[in-house]
């Protein structure tokens, strides 16, 4: 089984299969304010299709779906691919979760969810998965993350405000033309960074 490489601009792409376009836009919306790139697919057979051209790091799936249902697009994931699988889903009972670990999931999130924790959820497991180390540093903004981020490499958190993305969005310039590292969320320019 293999995992695909992780990117050179740190744009983890996140594979979500979800049929109702509520859900799967809120989903989208929060992740890509995180820094993810984003495929969205409305049943687990179009998720299927797209995950050998997207090649994801993460896939993001609902249980019950036309088609192909998350259990059995987990199962089909698993038989080739390493990469996290989250399951989200309302029918939160003992048994299904269960049945989730049992085909391959690697985390489940019943709904409703906040999208706050879902997005934290979903760097945990590319934590867990893609380097842990700290990355070599190649800007300030890097340089000053490095020693606690303890995210995938390149994402960043706020201490201030909690604002969790990668380390490009943190990248600013002062009066001067000198880069600083200032959150784009609370715009607080004195932050250090760490997930703990």
């Amino acid at each position: 089984m293999r995992l695909p490489d992780i990117p050179s601009d740190n744009r983890f792409r996140i594979l979500i299969a979800e049929d109702d376009p509520s859900i799967a836009k809120l989903v989208s919306v929060h992740l890509k304010m995180a820094g993810f790139e984003i495929f969205n697919a409305r049943d687990g057979l179009e998720a299927w299709s797209q995950f050998a051209q997207v090649d994801p790091h993460l896939v993001l799936t609902d249980i019950n779906m036309p088609g192909l249902s998350g259990h059995e697009l987990v199962e089909k994931v698993r038989g080739t691919s390493a990469v996290p699988i989250l399951m989200m889903t309302a029918a939160d009972t003992d048994e299904s979760q269960m049945k989730g670990f049992k085909v391959g999931a690697d985390d489940y999130i019943p709904k409703p969810f906040n999208p706050k924790l879902l997005t934290a959820r979903v760097i945990a497991n590319l934590r867990r998965v893609y380097r842990y180390g700290i990355p070599t540093t190649t800007t300030p903004v890097e340089e000053e993350a490095a020693p606690s981020m303890g995210l995938p490499a390149g994402f960043v958190r706020c201490d201030a405000c909690g604002y969790l993305g990668p380390v490009w969005k943190f990248e600013s310039t002062d009066t001067q033309g000198n880069k600083i590292a200032m959150c784009p969320n609370c715009r607080n320019r004195n932050v250090t960074f760490s997930l703990a």
